[in-house]
């Protein structure tokens, strides 16, 4: 039988750079008048060598300037057998590593040295698991969702492990960004089972390409994101929000994420 997930505005809180299409879009994080806050965003993928961490402080609420990056930081990252792999800046507060080719059901550990503080976390590569197929539909629109084309996503989930995934969308090449583009979901209650992702994120038209990568993340990544979800669906309009639960120590916002992805390309034709 397959088992049916319907993802639906789903939100940011915190500051975050989608590198994954290598642009960014900030988003700004409602902390009143707090004291500036340090917020690590590190993402090492098995698909393209991407190793990449942005260190950035963020910004009172009524600043209209973005938050402050870091320069200067000594960034590296352990495996588990000692070996590191340094970070270099390659622009304020950006840091690549070129030399880092994760493997499989192996944790990695980020260290961070940045203004006379040490923050780490540490991330294990998941396997990568395979988009089945992607199909399409056409609705008519209601109160709540615009009429269009919308997405279908399959999978077969592995019975022998517990999995956690984030999905991205580009649309005829450029990543979706928006507020109700962030998906994630596991398979707690469909272990073993084939999977139908309903995505109404948002309509397509005809002759669209999307392209949909299912990304395999960890449990404390997908925590961070869960509890990011949580915090402004449960507590809209806060005055001051508490913050997602993080995978960095010493109250660092953010997270640190090692991930494989799969992918598959449709384009929209009319039924």
């Amino acid at each position: 039988m397959t088992k049916f997930l319907r993802m639906k505005n789903i939100f940011y809180l915190l500051i975050l750079t989608f590198v994954f299409s290598g642009c960014e879009k900030v988003i700004d994080v409602d902390l009143n008048d707090a004291d500036p806050q340090i917020v690590i965003e590190g993402n090492v993928t098995a698909d393209n060598g991407l190793a990449e961490v942005i260190i950035s402080m963020t910004s009172s609420y009524f600043d209209t300037v973005p938050g402050l990056k870091i320069s200067d930081a000594e960034v590296f990252v352990t495996d588990e057998d000692g070996k590191k792999f340094r970070f270099y800046e390659t622009g304020p507060g950006i840091y690549r590593s070129f030399e880092m080719r994760p493997r499989t059901n192996t944790a990695y550990k980020l260290t961070v040295e940045a203004n006379g503080e040490v923050y780490q976390a540490e991330s294990t590569l998941k396997p990568t698991i395979a988009i089945d197929s992607v199909t399409w539909f056409y609705d008519e629109g209601t109160s709540f969702f615009d009429a269009g084309y919308y997405l279908n996503v399959y999978l077969l989930d592995p019975a022998e492990t517990d999995n956690y995934f984030r999905i991205n969308i580009y649309r005829n090449g450029i990543l979706k960004s928006s507020s109700d583009d962030l998906i994630i979901f596991n398979d707690r209650f469909v272990n073993g089972k084939k999977l139908e992702i309903l995505l109404l994120n948002d309509p397509y038209r005809i002759n669209d390409t999307v392209m949909v990568q299912l990304i395999s993340i960890d449990e404390n990544v997908y925590e961070y994101f869960k509890t990011f979800t949580e915090l402004l669906n449960n507590n809209p309009g806060s005055a001051a929000p508490a913050n997602p639960n993080s995978n960095l120590s010493n109250g660092a916002l953010g997270y640190f994420s090692v991930w494989g992805s799969d992918t598959m390309s449709v384009i929209i034709r009319e039924e």
